[in-house]
Order: C-alpha cells, then structure tokens, then sequence
C-alpha cells in the first residue's frame, strides 16, 4: 500500500457516477416517507411521486443503453421530484408547531451534509467547489429563517429542502470523483494511516450528527448502528496495531472500518462512498 497512486478519471468513472446516482435515488423512493405518500389521499403529493418513479425509470433505461449523461440528468430529476413530492405531503400534513420542529431537523441535516461535503473539498482540492454554490445555499437558508420568524414555516420547509437538495446533489457528485482527475500519494505508511484515520473521523462525525438528530426509524437505526460498532471494532483494532509499529495491519484496519461505516451511512441514504 506504500506509495499508492490513486487517479479518478472522469471517463473510467462516469459509468460509477451515474450508478451511484442511481442508488440515490432509488434509496428515496424505497424509503417510508415514499410509502406513506403511496397510500395517502394526497393526490397533489402523488403527481409529484409519480414524477419521480417516472424519472428513475428513464434514468434506468438510458443507463442499460449507455446514455449516461441522459441517466444523470434523468435521476437529478427524479430526485427533485421527490424533493417536491415530500414537501408537499409534508406541509399538508403537519400543524405548524411539528413543521417548525420539522424544520430545525432538516438544518441539523443540511448541517451535516455540508459539513461532509467541506472535508471532501478539503481532501480533493479547490477545482472541485463549483459543484456547490454555497452563496446559493446561504441564501435559502436566511430566506427560510426569515419566513420562520414570521410564522410562515411550510414555506420555510420548501426553502430548506431547496438548499439540502443542492447539498446531496453536490456530495453525490464530489465523493463519485466527478469532474476532476487528481492522486494521492503517500511517502510513508505513517502517512497513509493518518489519511485513512482522518477519513474515518470526518464519517464518525457524520454519523454521530445523523444519530443526534433522532428521526431515524428504529429498525433502520438497529441495523446502522451494528454496522457502526463493528466499524469501531476494526478502528480500535488499528490504534492498537499502530500503537505497536505495524502500520501495515493498521492501514488494512482502518479501511476495513472506513467500509463498515459507509454501509450503514449508506444504508441510511446518505450520499458517501469509500
């Protein structure tokens, strides 16, 4: 593993990129919340779903044929619509006190999505910061703030789920290595450790903000936080391999804690890759 030499490519990955997408997607039309609209009478929410489902299809088609800018563009979309389907069912069908607890649970997620997508900036370099218009995301947030202030909290809900879209949409697009070739090499295993180590803490802290939010279904939590302790096994495991010199075994360690802790924030549909 000394001195790796890691190049992503934009056309050996593209094929990665639009699967990924994929499973995105796919995550949020398999989730409760898009059942719950299925067997709802909210018919306006309904349309919007259905939009969604529709999009997914033709993103599936395109991408067995090869069309892989079309399947990006077609899964952007459907992740709008459902987007759009959520908040409508949302706004319908909470009191305004719930829709404004609501909302500060969809900061706390903007908060983490961001926070994930600024260590991945870091990692990746500056060339990268075009995915996200963070003045854009600024700004949806101070108009959400300025509407709860007035009590108008649905539209708040709307703005926020703007600015969280824009957000996983970046995240997707940075952690598939999408627009930009760069290496990592490491002159000691000293150095490949601290990497590795470093990775892991920025998911661990993800996952800990994404735990303290508390609106993880239970059997989803369950299966998460398995796959959170065995991920601490295997980091803990490390830290005592590094502590005795063998960095090699502690690399290994390390990324086969990275691994564990990706499964289950992506069993949780966050948008990160190892």
């Amino acid at each position: 593993m000394l001195g790796i030499n890691t190049i992503y490519a934009n056309e050996n990955n593209t094929l990665e990129i639009a699967q990924n997408r994929l499973n995105l997607a796919q995550s949020y039309l398999n989730s409760n919340q898009a059942e719950t609209i299925r067997t709802s009478t909210n018919q306006d929410a309904q349309q919007f779903l259905s939009k969604a489902e529709d999009f997914l299809a033709r993103a599936h088609l395109d991408l067995e044929a090869g069309r892989l800018n079309e399947s990006a563009q077609n899964t952007d979309q459907c992740i709008r619509s459902f987007t759009a389907a959520s908040d409508i069912f949302t706004r319908s069908a909470k009191p305004g006190k719930q829709v404004s607890s609501g909302n500060k649970a969809i900061r706390i997620e903007i908060d983490a999505y961001l926070s994930s997508f600024m260590s991945a900036l870091a990692e990746k370099g500056p060339a990268m910061a075009g995915l996200l218009d963070q003045q854009e995301v600024a700004d949806l947030i101070a108009r959400a703030e300025k509407l709860q202030s007035a009590n108008n909290h649905q539209s708040a809900t709307s703005i926020l789920n703007q600015a969280k879209n824009l957000i996983v949409l970046a995240l997707t697009k940075i952690r598939s290595n999408e627009t930009v070739v760069y290496s990592l090499e490491f002159q000691t295993p000293a150095d490949e450790y601290r990497y590795e180590r470093e990775r892991y803490q920025e998911y661990a802290t993800l996952s800990q903000q994404i735990l303290n939010q508390g609106q993880l279904e239970e059997s989803r939590k369950l299966m998460f936080v398995k796959l959170r302790e065995k991920s601490e096994e295997f980091n803990q495991l490390a830290i005592d391999m590094a502590a005795k010199g063998n960095l090699e075994a502690a690399i290994t360690q390390m990324e086969a804690a990275l691994k564990k802790l990706v499964q289950g924030l992506q069993l949780l549909g966050i948008p990160v890759s190892l």
